[in-house]
């Protein structure tokens, strides 16, 4: 019986690791939208992982003026999240305001994939998950690789 017990423990153990499941941490709430990357889902703030977006003051160049492009991204993110049930899977938890860089969902739509997507966010450093969707956005000139714009040169973060 004592061994029975333990395989059972071993089983799902092993099961929890093959699933992710036992340092998987999930928020869920409703989103409201901070800036350009960065959420809020009841009392925790979440910073979009795997990406890059300017922040509210940052501005791009067109060739011909200059514009707030991160009050762009940020409408963006209003558009995909704001007021929205959203579902957030904790990535890391080291940012260095204390911030959870997260993956966060509406529904099944994976929102950091479509700001990347849509053009107003760029993929970060060292992290290939949305890199096809960059590259798309980038062909496609969508958001941030219009025409001439030139975003801002800044540290890009998980």
């Amino acid at each position: 019986m004592k061994s029975l017990a333990r395989s059972a423990l071993v089983l799902s153990a092993a099961v929890a690791i093959a699933t992710g499941s036992a340092a998987a941490q999930e928020i869920g709430g409703t989103a409201e939208v901070r800036s350009g990357n960065e959420i809020r889902v009841g009392d925790t703030t979440i910073l979009l992982y795997g990406l890059s977006a300017p922040g509210p003051d940052e501005a791009c160049d067109s060739g011909e003026r200059r514009f707030r492009c991160g009050v762009i991204a940020w409408a963006e993110l209003i558009r995909l999240a704001d007021g929205h049930r959203v579902s957030c899977d904790i990535e890391d938890q080291h940012s260095p305001d204390g911030s959870s860089y997260a993956t966060c969902y509406v529904g099944e739509r994976d929102v950091n994939e479509l700001l990347v997507r849509s053009g107003w966010a760029e993929a970060a450093r060292g992290v290939e998950r949305y890199r096809v969707d960059q590259d798309d956005a980038r062909k496609a000139r969508r958001g941030l690789w219009a025409g001439r714009i030139r975003p801002p040169d800044r540290r890009q973060s998980p």
